[in-house]
């Protein structure tokens, strides 16, 4: 498994939760970042996001030991309490929301 097969997870986490997380929302929560790039960001990066998080859980025989080798310089989401795969998990549920309520739109 190499880090550059998770491009859009890899944008996410530096542009939303990296060293400069506090332009995008100054709160220490994870819920209002998730939000900002739902509405900054186009549905094909929501899919793209979706896709690189089930692929990373499925590929990984460790996710929170990969998670940390691969982003441990950009985010550690035990500082923000919880684990890497309940912070994945939590992402991917907003994004199934919204890309459902997309669909329903569309439609």
């Amino acid at each position: 498994m190499n880090r550059s097969n998770f491009n859009e997870l890899g944008c996410f986490i530096t542009i939303y939760f990296g060293q400069d997380y506090d332009l995008i929302d100054d709160s220490d929560e994870i819920e209002p970042k998730i939000d900002a790039f739902l509405r900054n960001e186009h549905p094909a990066s929501w899919q793209g996001l979706a896709a690189d998080i089930d692929l990373f859980l499925s590929e990984s025989s460790d996710p929170e030991r990969t998670f940390k080798a691969y982003f441990q310089d950009e985010f550690d989401p035990h500082l923000w309490g919880t684990t890497a795969v309940d912070f994945l998990h939590r992402v991917r549920t907003n994004l199934r929301k919204a890309l459902a309520e997309q669909s329903d739109q569309l439609s």
